[in-house]
């Protein structure tokens, strides 16, 4: 028979081998496919401790039986029975394991001798490349079993590979919600689409560090310290995956003592996480095809560990028959939309650069040389800095400050989503006009200039100095049964947005510019925002908005869900999601953010509709985040996992909901005062202080 033998490092050469006698207790069974996984990697790049030259390869595999044709898997091992391990049902522990590829030939050939107690007949009907995802994903199970995972709590997995992704569905599958916290940029373009046909978060960091459970799904010592420090009280740890060269230090392993974390290790699975990986298959046949890389010939192996060994390749499939497969399930097949009604090229051209690293360095500097401990003004230091690589100047100012309230109507409201009716969007409006809002209150307070922008309201205000008259339309179109807006709507109100900045800084020149909102039914406009591009269901960042009762916010959730469901979203695609569930406020609040990140000012978001707005400049614009300030965390429960997916995290947590710019308001006092300190604080050499020691 032909085989793949490993006779070196990276020494991998297809050739004839001779079929050896079918030991006791083992049938030859012919392999139609076998999965390369990252094991195989490690041992054709540099061996491994029970590595035996030469060696076949390959435990993930899908095989036919030459006798009566039928299709097996396999579990890899082969374990004695007798031990207390194999007793208790731990059969991946047993004494005397051995496990194919490893200890005995694997199946990287025409055919392998597999132990009959470790066959796992599979459904005819399964795709046999599917297979080659068994043992993976028993692994995942095994893990998530380890985790005793309950219904609601958050995982975070750190990896965005294979294993990281299969752990994630069967975290969804548990009920659970997982983040998958990937640090290289070019995997996590590569994984975007399988993570929004799943559902899945994905983003490269996370401020969060109350997660329940947590996985590193890669070999980084660093990465398991990132997931211990992620954990809040009580949680629970699962050691994954083995760990390459590093150490933990003191700190982190102390995190475990003081937050009383669960650890435990889980290295493989038993022979009934197999059987349970077999019901998945057949359900997740047509996801699982997305994490196809490639499926090759045995000739061609070696490329695929080379792309292996550079990160980003997903799960290369070996094929050593020529069966074709029953689903052609392709990545494309799987993930089909609808066309977009706005391109991306329509989007408005702005030029915004990223916010100069050496300054931020510099800012850093000065604000540690300050009379006082190091990072002893916590959140003021931070802003202080940002504030100064923004501006370019470790003197920043601010001085001049604007806060734009923008103002429209939405369609949706037809669907019974608010608990106010639209009109009230008028006469809230009316009364920012006339100095009663709570939005007035705050900007008299902190002495910022702020105008109402009219870009939808249902209804006719009187002219007056505060209000920008600039309406588009009598509110969206309702997104339950079509787009909100038309691809001209969208764009209009977006250069709405950032005329109206424009024309103001023009005018009078501002040092920080912050953003508020009113309209009746925009927080559902929001929350159908947030889902479509975090992948989140509405469920879980749907929040009750003007006061909903529980069968108000059902009902809201409902909607959200079937429109989403209508219009089948790209979520990379900005212009797209905007135009199909936002808002026209929303729309002008994107404008006005990219406009002003383009004159390089301070941007000061509000809640979730403003955060929802900037979600979108930062798909458009992703350098965008390097000027936005999140003012506050509000109630609304999707703010803070659009801010995530942005790398942002709120300066304060007031328990508001309000609305209209009060968060951003109180956001801009802060930055004025990190401006302060930053400019009047005395260093240690002006004030003939003693610095530190070290």
């Amino acid at each position: 028979m032909k085989a793949l033998l490993l006779s070196g490092q990276k020494q991998l050469a297809y050739r004839e081998v001779a079929l050896p006698e079918t030991p006791v207790g083992f049938r030859r069974m012919r392999v139609v496919c076998a999965g390369v996984c990252h094991s195989d990697y490690k041992m054709w790049k540099s061996g491994h401790r029970d590595l035996i030259l030469p060696r076949i390869l390959g435990h993930e595999l899908a095989l036919r039986d030459p006798t009566d044709g039928g299709l097996y898997t396999v579990w890899p091992g082969f374990a004695c029975g007798l031990c207390r391990h194999c007793r208790a049902g731990r059969e991946n522990l047993c004494e005397r394991m051995r496990v194919m590829g490893f200890q005995i030939d694997g199946g990287f050939a025409e055919y392998v001798d597999a132990p009959e107690v470790s066959l796992l007949p599979a459904p005819a009907d399964i795709d046999p490349v599917l297979l080659c995802f068994a043992e993976p994903l028993a692994c995942a199970y095994a893990a998530a079993e380890s985790l005793a995972l309950i219904v609601g709590e958050r995982m975070l997995v750190i990896g965005g590979g294979v294993l990281g992704l299969l752990l994630a569905m069967i975290c969804l599958d548990c009920g659970c919600l997982p983040l998958i916290l990937e640090k290289n940029g070019e995997k996590l373009a590569r994984i975007a689409d399988f993570c929004r046909h799943m559902g899945f978060v994905l983003c490269r960091e996370t401020a969060r560090d109350d997660f329940s459970t947590a996985v590193s799904a890669c070999d980084d010592p660093n990465a398991l310290a990132l997931a211990i420090g992620k954990l809040g009280r009580g949680g629970r740890l699962c050691f994954f995956s083995g760990l390459g060269a590093g150490a933990l230090d003191a700190r982190t392993l102390n995190l475990i003592h003081y937050r009383e974390l669960a650890v435990r290790g889980c290295y493989g699975p038993c022979r009934r996480h197999m059987s349970k990986a077999l019901t998945l298959i057949r359900r997740w046949h047509n996801d699982l095809a997305l994490l196809i890389e490639k499926r090759i010939d045995p000739w061609q192996a070696e490329k695929a560990f080379s792309a292996i060994e550079g990160g980003l390749a997903l799960k290369y499939i070996i094929n050593f028959t020529k069966e074709k497969n029953k689903m052609n399930t392709s990545k494309s097949d799987c993930n089909q939309v609808e066309k977009p009604q706005v391109s991306l090229a329509d989007a408005p051209h702005h030029q915004i650069a990223a916010v100069s690293r050496d300054w931020l360095s510099r800012a850093r500097k000065k604000i540690d040389n300050k009379t006082k401990p190091l990072g002893a003004l916590g959140r003021l230091e931070d802003l202080a800095v940002r504030l100064s690589a923004i501006q370019e100047t470790d003197m920043p100012v601010v001085e001049r400050k604007l806060l734009l309230v923008f103002a429209a109507d939405h369609g949706i409201t037809a669907e019974g989503v608010s608990a106010f009716p639209s009109a009230v969007t008028a006469q809230m409006a009316a009364n920012f006009l006339s100095g009663g809002a709570a939005i007035n209150v705050f900007c008299r307070h902190y002495g910022i200039e702020h105008h109402l922008v009219d870009v939808g309201i249902d209804g006719d205000l009187a002219a007056h100095p505060l209000l920008i008259q600039a309406k588009i339309r009598r509110g969206s179109h309702n997104f339950a049964s079509g787009p909100a807006m038309t691809s001209d709507e969208t764009l209009a109100a977006m250069r709405v947005g950032a005329e109206a900045f424009t024309n103001l800084y023009q005018s009078h020149g501002y040092d920080v510019f912050g953003l508020g909102e009113i309209g009746i039914g925009n927080t559902t406009a929001a929350a159908a925002v947030i889902s479509a591009v975090t992948g989140l269901p509405p469920s879980y960042v749907t929040g009750r908005g003007t006061g909903l009762d529980d069968q108000g916010l059902a009902r809201k959730i409902k909607v959200i869900d079937g429109a989403l469901k209508l219009h089948r979203l790209d979520a990379t695609n900005g212009m797209t999601v905007l135009s199909a569930v936002g808002g026209l406020e929303i729309a002008a609040m994107c404008g006005a953010m990219l406009a002003a990140a383009e004159k390089r000012r301070c941007i000061v978001l509000d809640g979730v509709i403003a955060t929802a707005a900037a979600l979108i400049a930062w798909l458009l614009y992703p350098t965008v985040a390097d000027y936005l300030i999140a003012g506050h965390r509000s109630v609304e429960i999707g703010q803070m996992s659009a801010l995530e997916k942005m790398g942002l995290k709120p300066l304060l947590d007031l328990d508001m909901r309000l609305g209209e710019g009060t968060g951003a308001a109180i956001g801009i006092g802060l930055i004025e005062l990190a401006a302060k300190v930053q400019r009047e604080m005395a260093s240690f050499a002006d004030a003939g202080v003693s610095g530190r020691l070290d």
